[in-house]
């Protein structure tokens, strides 16, 4: 991971590879790129009379030997309309910066980014903007690529140029955060892009007992304690695997004793052929990120250990595989949750609401404050809301405005959809308490109403990050054709805004 600092120092006496200066549309620069241009006389004036730089987002150019600076090197950034700006463009900004400065051997740069105006944005929400923005940008995961190479020109450190030292103590604090939260979703999406047979639910478990703090107790239930506990839910899911499922619970204690937790419940299929009820090849393959929920629980502990939060927070993930042995459940089975509702199986891909209402319940029983789930639930949340935004239902009216809120700020955006009396309906079963799909009509709205059975009056919130959760394509601030890490930095906002 690369180091980030930050710093107060003229850009004409920074040395190292390189300083990054803004560059506004129409070759606008900053206070920055403005004293650079004055002590390189018409080095840069005439440059930038003459180039084809138009100051449009995300592109750059590098100039070597400026006149008047002691950096090798001298980047334009393209910035596009200030005015245009927002926070997200920013960590953008700072992503595709990060992979720029990689690809042309540039170890050690300072940044003048922060210079930058976005309307109603702190300087330190700038500063962490852009440090995740680098964290983020230089993520891959390559450890089966065996001719690889280690990149000896990687990116190793860089300084966050601020205007004054007055600033210095409140942007280290924002750096404390980036790197929290980058760590968290960098350990989310490096869960969630190891392949099956690798990422089973022991091996999670595994994972989970990683986590180290004098504050974190992490527990571990393999089968036989499963049964005992009584989890038959997960215990049913689990029927056609070879591989025995595990109950991952996690108790963080950063808060005063008597405080209830925020309980962090997340779905952690490890694999998910479908079970009796199939799914088609095609694509299958991706069904090993039917943990991202698991995923985004275990980083999110990650980050406010790392953090030290002062707050108490509790994680549970029920693990398991879903495929057709011999003795999986089918559809028509009839099976009882450890809360005691009995459940008709009427498609058995429908299992990861199955494997969440053991959690669920296990959670309401620890007398939590507000429980927030996470789960690659529905293909029709996919449908509803694409990649663009988690899905959001739920009872707790405070819990899902504080996410909206969180959502908006990180970009990690939520939206969401209507939990009426009338949904319910589609999941009454003629021969059980419930049955676990309500048909295709509003199916993330029913899935939701199935989990709403199983949380009491606890506030509750339930995020379906079926399209969030890996991407494919790519996004602004992950990699083509993997995980996205989505609901840490969700979370961390959220979190960290209690305290």
């Amino acid at each position: 991971m690369i180091q980030i600092d930050v710093q107060v120092e003229a850009a004409y006496n920074q040395g190292g590879d390189a300083i990054v200066l803004p560059l506004l549309e129409r070759g606008k620069l900053t206070e920055s790129g403005e004293a650079v241009q004055t002590v390189a006389g018409d080095m840069i004036s005439n440059f930038l009379d003459t180039s084809d730089l138009s100051g449009d987002f995300g592109e750059a150019c590098v100039l070597y030997s400026v006149t008047g600076t002691k950096a090798r090197r001298t980047v334009f950034l393209g910035a596009g309309e200030e005015v245009d700006l927002s926070l997200h463009k920013l960590r953008v900004l700072a992503a595709k910066l990060a992979a720029k400065l990689e690809r042309n051997a540039i170890c050690t740069a300072s940044l003048y980014l922060a210079e930058l105006n976005v309307k109603g944005i702190s300087l330190v929400d700038k500063v962490q903007a852009i440090a995740e923005g680098l964290y983020l940008g230089l993520y891959k995961f390559d450890k089966y690529q065996t001719k690889n190479k280690k990149n000896k020109h990687a990116l190793q450190s860089v300084s966050i140029m601020l205007p004054s030292v007055d600033h210095l103590a409140v942007a280290k604090e924002a750096l404390v955060k980036a790197k929290a939260t980058a760590l968290g979703t960098i350990f989310a999406r490096d869960l969630s892009n190891e392949p099956g047979n690798v990422c089973t639910p022991e091996w999670l478990g595994d994972q989970a007992k990683t986590l180290s703090h004098e504050k974190l107790k992490v527990t571990v239930m393999d089968k036989a304690a499963i049964e005992k506990a009584g989890f038959t839910a997960l215990l049913a899911v689990n029927q056609g695997s070879a591989k025995e499922p595990r109950f991952i619970v996690l108790e963080y204690s950063g808060g005063k004793k008597d405080d209830a937790p925020v309980a962090l419940v997340g779905k952690g299929l490890t694999f998910d052929a479908g079970g009796i009820s199939i799914k088609p090849a095609a694509a299958m393959d991706e069904m090993k990120f039917d943990m991202c929920g698991s995923a985004a629980v275990l980083g999110i502990f990650k980050a406010i250990t790392e953090m030290n939060l002062p707050l108490n927070v509790l994680g549970v993930i029920p693990s398991t595989e879903n495929l057709l042995g011999a003795a999986a459940y089918k559809p028509g089975d009839i099976i009882t949750s450890y809360q005691g509702t009995t459940i008709e199986v009427l498609n058995t891909d429908a299992e990861g609401r199955i494997i969440l209402c053991d959690a669920l319940a296990y959670a309401v029983e620890q007398k939590p404050a507000e429980i927030i789930d996470f789960a690659t639930l529905t293909g029709a949340c996919v449908i509803a809301l694409g990649g663009q935004a988690t899905g959001l239902l739920g009872t707790g009216e405070k819990v899902k405005q504080g996410l909206k809120e969180s959502g908006m700020h990180t970009h990690d955006r939520v939206w969401e959809l209507p939990l009426f009396d009338e949904y319910q309906k589609q999941i009454d079963s003629k021969i059980a308490d419930i049955k676990n799909t309500g048909g295709r009509e509003a199916g993330t709205i029913t899935a939701a109403c199935f989990l709403s059975r199983f949380v009491g009056d606890v506030p509750w919130a339930h995020l379906d990050i079926a399209g969030t959760a890996w991407n494919m394509k790519g996004t602004d601030i992950s990699p083509v054709g993997g995980a996205t890490g989505a609901g840490v930095r969700l979370l961390v906002d959220y979190l960290s805004r209690k305290v």
